[in-house]
């Protein structure tokens, strides 16, 4: 038993096909492309010196600013990531100041930090509730972190004293002056 036999007992009719209505090929290019030459390879331009040095900048702060956040948690990592900062992100640049699409990439990394003030303006309300509320101590260190503790200070200060949450301990010499016999 063949294949056409097959076919021609379950009813297929072969009169519908003829060779004049087949698809004949033609020279040219196909139908839908812009041309008929062969597409070539897009021209990368390597980035100059001065957009390499503005990224490596923001990479910097943003790697800083995580390692500042990480640091109330973690002190010694927080730490090392904001003395290894600057090293590190000098180093991706070099390795990638080579390859355009790498440099693309670390572009749209170093443009984080709007997101990470957005989230830590939230944070921050909902710690500052969190102390109106009384369920927070407003003098921890994760609340002067996002500015809560200046906040609370400002708001329930005394006498109009405004609570100034530097980190200094410079003490300003007083008002008078006696001078020394």
């Amino acid at each position: 038993m063949t294949a056409e036999s097959v076919l021609e007992s379950a009813g297929f009719d072969f009169s519908e096909l003829d060779d004049e209505s087949a698809v004949k090929a033609q020279d040219g290019p196909l139908s839908g492309s812009r041309s008929g030459r062969s597409p070539t390879p897009a021209r990368r331009r390597r980035a100059s010196k001065n957009r390499l040095d503005s990224l490596q900048q923001k990479l910097s702060q943003q790697m800083f600013m995580a390692g500042t956040m990480i640091g109330l948690a973690v002190p010694v990592t927080g730490y090392y990531a904001c003395q290894e900062s600057d090293t590190f992100t000098k180093a991706v640049i070099a390795l990638a100041a080579k390859r355009p699409e790498w440099i693309e990439a670390l572009e749209h990394v170093a443009d984080v930090q709007p997101g990470i003030i957005v989230g830590r303006t939230c944070i921050g309300l909902g710690a500052a509730l969190a102390v109106d509320r009384g369920r927070a101590d407003p003098d921890k260190r994760f609340m002067a972190f996002l500015g809560v503790t200046a906040a609370y200070h400002a708001v329930n200060s005394e006498g109009g004293e405004v609570y100034d949450d530097t980190g200094s301990s410079y003490t300003a010499p007083p008002n008078s002056f006696s001078p020394v016999d």
